[in-house]
């Protein structure tokens, strides 16, 4: 009985991964997202909100999109482009229950893996003068935030805006990220700071 309840739980998520890969696709299209092949979002569908002034919004080839509703981590992917933003997302990356909101430009390479419940913002959301902020006035700093080739984020980052991180870092999970790291390097921690050198070839 569990082996064909194992075998029945295997063939409805197979389905449902199908099913819910092409309505993103289908979200992708009518939302003008250029996108390449074997695009999939996986155990639901992911969230999409691309403004009709946004930018150009494109993500490569390979690129799969987790939704995660387990004890790891309970978060669907949403995407949101403002108006005026550009969003680029590289090939054969992966991301799991991931907010991306960008409201100028964001750029995250090619192998870029990135954990459950990570936030990247470009922006403050918020005006830093007090009665801008009682007059809900915009005046908002955004800044270009770029995410380098094979990095690895780990799970409840926040990327802030105007950061760059170098190809085939580390950020270690729960880390606050606020300024630029450089290629080859581990940084963690609140606000993130260096940990160590990479060797990659160790």
């Amino acid at each position: 009985m569990r082996w064909f309840n194992k075998c029945l739980y295997v063939t409805v998520k197979y389905v449902l991964d199908i099913v819910c890969t092409l309505l993103f696709r289908l979200k992708l299209l009518i939302n003008g997202v250029r996108y390449g092949r074997n695009v999939k979002s996986l155990n639901g569908v992911a969230s999409l909100h691309i403004s009709l002034k946004a930018g150009e919004v494109s993500i490569g080839k390979g690129v799969v999109f987790n939704n995660y509703n387990d004890a790891g981590w309970y978060s669907r992917c949403s995407i949101w482009v403002k108006d005026n933003g550009s969003l680029h997302i590289g090939a054969n990356s992966g991301f799991n229950g991931v907010l991306i909101h960008c409201k100028s430009k964001i750029d995250i390479g090619d192998y870029v893996n990135i954990g459950g419940g990570t936030r990247i913002f470009d922006s403050d959301f918020h005006p830093l003068d007090y009665r801008r902020r009682r007059e809900s006035a915009d005046g908002t700093v955004s800044q270009h935030v770029t995410i380098g080739n094979d990095v690895f984020i780990g799970t409840a980052c926040i990327i802030g805006k105007g950061v760059t991180i170098g190809d085939r870092s580390i950020i270690a999970a729960g880390s606050v990220v606020v300024k630029s790291i450089p290629p080859d390097e581990m940084w963690g921690g609140n606000p993130a700071v260096f940990i160590r050198k990479i060797d990659h070839y160790a």
